[in-house]
């Protein structure tokens, strides 16, 4: 259970959550890392973020209505009974747990000296406490401990009610824990499998499961990466932000309205023909009937399309600036769908040649495959790519490609076996059928869960999730749902150097 800040998107919910605040102040954070993981973590404090950070506390405060926080009117309540609400039900809600004695005891000796020293009123006082409180570790990072002790069994830890609240919160609404949450908590009642399932159920059927969806699905499929693509403005005029945001919003609907409202399954999402669409990306798949930017249903044609890998965002968020690029969308489909490792390219690997020097992409693209110094890692994602060659820079379908004919054609391997596909929609079916790939799903869903790479201890945990997966009929929302109940999610391993009685 490695220390994990608030990354942006958990501390714009968080302070909305807890304030009603709209202003999204973490954006002018500095951005989070994603080269550890496939999944956004916040690095831990430098001088530039902590400032920032205070900068936020400081206008979060300063905008606080404190009579909307249930604590009582400031003007007219005693000052010691506004004081008791605020620690007793506010200060929990900020620090996602009790506030401990001895934290009280410093906040109020700030609390005091604002009141002493500053003139501060009693509700600039209250203010003064939530500005320091959102700068505290209690605050800013994922340790909810609580007043609890941690509690041993064998050699390892299991989490108190406070930190599985917190915990299923920020996996399944990213987000902090609502007051059914903290009262289940406040009662101990987390502390079960089958409490953990009841709780992580309704969460997944709230509206505000979709925001942390989202964020699993455009962090694992790399769907976030669209936004930042360019491409050569001779070679793709069209491809501009209107393009993006309609090809994004298309993907997002598809993966969502699977994982959420259709049968959650894996097979779906890399097979189906369904898509919601606006007419800049209904454009791109040649379908004229489809105006304006208000989504309109419609079923694909099954010879072009099938699946979210074959969906033009995917392919345009992983293509190149004047053309495909097989290599990155075939190492973005090993690493991603099948989790696989993919070594540094050595330095001394030449660039494929131009177009200009005649051949289809994927013949320049094999020659460069082929170098001594590349051969090596080549062979484990290039197949992959080569079978999404019927789409263009900006997943336009084509046939042809620099004047011939394409071969989206090949074999990979999958599950230890090699098989043989002829274009990119048989390849998704292969994929989806794959128990590597099921396994993957569900590797990504832990680690985006518990913010941390895999270990090997907690490999029976997956394969519990895998197996409630395949054998109930909500698919993505079961794997949520076992994973969430399961014992890497329920305990830890003792940090180094820890007490513990």
């Amino acid at each position: 259970m490695p220390l994990r800040r608030l990354t942006i998107p958990e501390y714009n919910n968080t302070v909305h959550d807890l304030f009603g605040d709209t202003t999204q102040p973490a954006n002018a954070f500095p951005q989070d890392d994603t080269t550890t993981l496939v999944f956004p973590t916040a690095p831990l404090l430098d001088s530039l973020r902590t400032s920032r950070l205070a900068d936020a506390a400081a206008a979060l405060a300063a905008a606080v209505d404190v009579t909307k926080l249930g604590i009582g009117k400031p003007a007219s309540d005693s000052e010691q009974t506004v004081l008791d609400a605020f620690f007793s039900t506010f200060g929990p809600r900020i620090y996602r747990r009790p506030v401990l004695a001895a934290e009280r005891t410093l906040l109020m000796a700030l609390y005091q000296r604002g009141r002493t020293n500053e003139g501060l009123d009693v509700t600039g006082g209250i203010r003064l406490l939530i500005e320091a409180m959102l700068q505290s570790a209690a605050f800013l990072y994922h340790w909810e401990l609580g007043p609890q002790a941690p509690h041993l069994e064998g050699s390892q830890v299991r989490l108190g009610s406070y930190e599985v609240a917190s915990r299923l919160s920020y996996f399944i609404w990213a987000t902090m824990p609502d007051d059914t949450l903290l009262s289940a908590a406040a009662a101990d009642k987390l502390q079960t499998p089958d409490e953990i399932v009841a709780q992580a159920k309704r969460m997944l059927a709230d509206p505000k499961a979709r925001q942390s969806v989202t964020a699993f699905f455009n962090a694992w499929l790399g769907i976030d990466q669209l936004s930042k693509r360019t491409k050569d403005a001779d070679a793709y005029p069209q491809f501009d932000d209107s393009l993006k945001a309609s090809m994004q919003a298309e993907l997002e609907s598809e993966t969502v309205g699977v994982a959420l409202d259709g049968d959650g399954s894996l097979t779906t999402l890399l097979t189906g023909t369904s898509a919601t669409l606006t007419q800049p990306v209904a454009a791109i798949y040649g379908l004229k009937n489809v105006m304006g930017m208000a989504p309109q249903s419609v079923t694909l044609d099954a010879t072009q399309r099938g699946g979210i890998l074959t969906r033009a965002g995917w392919q345009a968020a992983f293509g190149g600036s004047k053309g495909s690029n097989p290599i990155k969308r075939g190492v973005e489909i090993y690493r991603r769908l099948l989790c696989g490792t993919v070594p540094p390219p050595p330095p001394d690997v030449p660039l494929p040649k131009d177009a200009s020097s005649g051949g289809t992409t994927r013949q320049r693209f094999a020659e460069h495959g082929s170098n001594a110094c590349a051969t090596g890692c080549h062979a484990l994602f290039d197949n992959f790519g080569f079978a999404f060659e019927n789409y263009d820079g900006i997943g336009q379908y084509r046939t042809m490609d620099n004047g011939l004919p394409v071969d989206a054609s090949g074999s990979v391997m999958l599950d230890g076996a090699k098989v043989d596909f002829k274009n990119g929609i048989e390849l998704s079916k292969l994929i989806a059928n794959s128990q590597q790939a099921l396994a993957c799903f569900a590797s990504q869903t832990a680690t985006f869960a518990l913010g941390r790479s895999l270990q090997d201890a907690d490999q029976t945990s997956i394969q519990g999730a895998v197996a409630a997966y395949g054998s109930a009929s909500n698919g993505f929302r079961d794997l949520v749902v076992s994973f969430a109940s399961s014992r890497t999610f329920r305990y830890r391993t003792p940090a180094v150097d820890e007490v513990l009685k």
